[in-house]
């Protein structure tokens, strides 16, 4: 009996916790009220040259972890691409981190399709890590002076593009 008492409660944990992680999954995360200090990575292109987010300040970006055998990544990235092109103008940027595959299979992916924005390589997904992401795609927005203003876990939207984009390309 005292052992059932023990595993009841530690199993309802569980379940809650788990429930959780799953409706975090269905939803974008909220950022802190706070701003954090800016975002700093370096990791390099599909062509092997090295890449900075530090040289993108007075942008604002949009970094989005993918894979080509990721079907949720496959299905945004027209959309991406298409707010990319038509806000590219005013400041904005997406950064394309491919998060399992060699460099030239990403660069292969990317040509294939004709998309135009930046890809970076990070094959063993180190950085997702360190940013706390887990499964793909995963975006994070930041703002003009590289601190995070929103991370989204799950595929993305033309609603969410527009609310959360739109917003900061809107303040200079």
């Amino acid at each position: 009996m005292a052992l059932i008492r023990k595993i009841i409660p530690a199993a309802l944990v569980f379940c809650l916790v788990l429930m959780t992680a799953c409706a975090a999954g269905d939803s974008e995360q909220k950022p802190t009220p706070t701003l954090e200090p800016p975002i700093d990575l370096s990791l390099k292109d599909v062509r092997g040259n090295p890449v900075h987010l530090r040289d993108l300040r007075g942008k604002v970006v949009l970094i989005n972890y993918w894979a080509s055998w990721c079907s949720p990544c496959r299905e945004e990235m027209p959309l991406l691409n298409a707010f990319y092109e038509e806000h590219q103008s005013e400041g904005f940027m997406v950064i394309a981190i491919n998060a399992s595959e060699s460099p030239e299979e990403a660069a292969r992916y990317i040509e294939e399709h004709g998309y135009t924005f930046p890809v970076w390589s990070d094959p063993p997904g180190n950085s997702m890590i360190e940013f706390g992401l887990n499964g793909l795609p995963a975006s994070m927005l930041l703002d003009r002076e590289g601190r995070l203003r929103k991370v989204w876990l799950g595929p993305l939207t033309q609603e969410m593009l527009d609310k959360a984009v739109l917003t900061l390309l809107s303040k200079q």
